[in-house]
């Protein structure tokens, strides 16, 4: 490992904690290139002490840095994600490692990624599936790609956690960025009811009531009963939740969520697969989605 040079494109939280991790592990100094809104050439005083703490060395072009580098994470904000892949992949030497931890749409992962194949490298996809604040370097990469074999044996014996999911770059994104609409959903809907809670003054019993029904169970069981119950009584739910966004508005509160819930149980019921499951006497979370699924592709048929 200390024979190759680790380069990274964009230096922000993950990239840093995966910079000085590297470097407690003997990795020679990590090459750094920024050229972001606040951090570019030439760098302030402040980013200069901070890069210098974690043992990297600052490099004023990504020419230079991909000219010394062996291994590049790209590193930066999604809105430039693809541009500043193709810039890396333009300048891939054969057999360099390109890993791409943005949290990027799949499409755009597989842009970079057959760029970077283009010029003789080897692309990963990967995935943070966790906070790095939580879970340091060890924070779970979920990665994709024809380089993805090669970054776990190279990466995994220096502490990084790493789950393969195929040589196709985008599918791990793909996985990342549905888990992101719960996630992030869930944080905005929390979000959200808290505020409410705390605007009517009851924060303590609202999160006791959250909390404990949650707490009693496994998550997986949860994500089975509302998928199950979904197809009987999202209608019933949704005409509940109007009653909710009526209420959130009488506090004071814009309830963006929850009317967003309310549409989304609506057209769950207007898939009108309820008389169809109701009649069976037992299925699976499997046969809801897949019959949504199916639904789904026949309205769009007919669309087109």
């Amino acid at each position: 490992m200390t024979q190759q040079r680790i380069g990274f494109v964009g230096f922000g939280e993950a990239a840093q904690c995966f910079a000085a991790h590297l470097v407690s592990k003997g990795a020679a100094a990590p090459l750094v290139f920024c050229e972001g809104k606040t951090n570019h050439p030439p760098y302030p005083e402040a980013f200069r002490s901070m890069a210098a703490a974690h043992g990297v060395e600052l490099l004023d072009s990504l020419h230079e840095l991909m000219a010394r580098a062996d291994v590049v994470f790209s590193a930066v904000v999604v809105a430039t994600a693809v541009p500043v892949g193709q810039a890396i992949a333009a300048r891939v030497r054969p057999g360099m490692l390109v890993i791409d931890i943005n949290a990027s749409t799949p499409r755009a992962k597989r842009l970079v990624g057959d760029a970077v194949a283009a010029r003789g490298g080897s692309f990963v996809d990967a995935n943070l599936m966790g906070a790095v604040s939580i879970y340091g370097a060890a924070v779970p990469l979920y990665c994709s790609g024809e380089g993805a074999v090669r970054f776990a044996e190279t990466f995994a014996p220096l502490g990084f956690t790493i789950e393969l999911a195929g040589p196709q770059a985008g599918t791990a994104a793909a996985v990342k960025m549905l888990r992101s609409v719960v996630t992030k959903g869930m944080e905005a809907l929390i979000v959200e009811a808290l505020t409410a809670a705390s605007l009517a003054g009851v924060r303590n019993e609202a999160l006791r009531g959250i909390c404990e029904p949650m707490d009693a169970t496994r998550y997986s069981k949860f994500v089975d009963m509302c998928v199950r119950t979904d197809v009987l009584h999202a209608e019933r739910r949704a005409v509940e939740m109007d009653g909710v966004v009526e209420g959130l508005r009488e506090i004071g509160l814009q309830p963006i969520m929850t009317e967003a819930t309310a549409a989304r149980l609506r057209t769950s019921a207007g898939l009108g697969l309820r008389d169809d499951f109701a009649a069976r006497p037992a299925y699976s979370a499997d046969d809801v989605l897949d019959a949504y699924a199916a639904k789904l592709a026949t309205l769009a048929d007919r669309r087109l």
